[in-house]
């Protein structure tokens, strides 16, 4: 049994340095392979990633796959599993990762371990560097009526493991067995934003629950309140960068609820998603009007 681990990684090089050296430091009975996406870096990771593959074990071994820098977090991740996929068997886990985290030693075998015990796919807690009981993401779920992606309360519940509806790519483990019957990201509709959810509620199709592991978890920053919003409505609709595309919230919702009237779903669209952002620009727009006026 292997644990691959899958990360994409861009222009963050001291972020991905810590990141690895934590893998590499995991505390685990079996073999993990970890596989680096680097999109297209120009601030010396791709020197740091060969540097560190150098150091290559028969317990931990690091393979690179450069692209082009148009691949965004979608085909990076879709290229990877490719790559992976000839090695990738049935009680294996395959785990996705951001590279924005501290990784405690024992987290890669513990999300090992849940997700074969449950023949489940397994979300990690997302807690404070430097507080580790103060919890920052327990994981999402959906309002089919708002088009929303509804964020658990960071309060622990009783259990070991919560039902989610969906898993975000920062830190989930899969079963080995989705990736051998073929399961990939869908890159060509989700270039980036939504796109790890969307892969994980197919994933769930496939017979494995969602589940958060309570006790699991992986360190960053409270980021929560921290958002920017393009003041240019069309930038912000239409760019691959944007979490507001219209195309990727159509593509993702229309995985999430296929029992919902294709009209419904652009009239809720239209209500909750196109209409408070064009509400949001009223501001900018008068801020441009008084300035032009002055």
């Amino acid at each position: 049994m292997t644990i691959h681990v899958l990360v994409a990684v861009h222009n963050r090089c001291e972020t991905s340095r810590s990141f690895l050296s934590d893998l590499f430091d995991q505390i685990c009975h079996e073999p993990v392979r970890i596989i680096v996406i680097d999109d297209g870096s120009s601030d010396g990771t791709g020197l740091m990633l060969k540097r560190i593959s150098q150091n290559n074990s028969e317990r931990v071994t690091l393979s690179v796959i450069t692209g082009d820098g148009s691949w965004w977090w979608a085909k990076s991740m879709a290229m990877a599993l490719d790559t992976a996929r000839g090695q990738i068997k049935d009680h294996d886990v395959v785990v996705f990762m951001n590279d924005d985290i501290s990784v405690p030693p024992d987290t890669l075998e513990r999300l090992a371990e849940s997700s074969r015990t449950g023949s489940c796919i397994i979300k990690a807690t997302l807690r404070q560097v430097g507080d580790p009981t103060t919890i920052l993401d327990r994981g999402c779920l959906i309002d089919r009526e708002t088009l929303s992606i509804v964020p658990l309360p960071t309060s622990p519940d009783r259990s070991n493991f919560t039902d989610l509806d969906v898993a975000p790519g920062r830190t989930v483990a899969y079963p080995g067995s989705i990736f051998v019957r073929g399961l990939n990201i869908d890159h060509s509709r989700l270039p980036h934003h939504l796109a790890d959810l969307e892969f994980s509620i197919r994933a769930s199709r496939e017979g494995f629950p969602i589940r958060l592991a309570e006790e699991i978890f992986t360190l960053s920053v409270d980021e929560r309140g921290v958002s920017y919003k393009s003041p240019n409505i069309w930038h912000r609709l239409t760019n691959i960068s944007s979490p507001d595309r219209l195309c990727s919230h159509w593509a993702f919702w229309r995985t999430a609820l296929p029992d919902l009237p294709r009209c419904i779903l652009l009239w809720r669209l239209f209500r909750f998603r196109l209409l408070p952002n064009l509400r949001s620009t009223i501001p900018y727009v008068n801020k441009l009007l008084r300035t032009t006026a002055g």
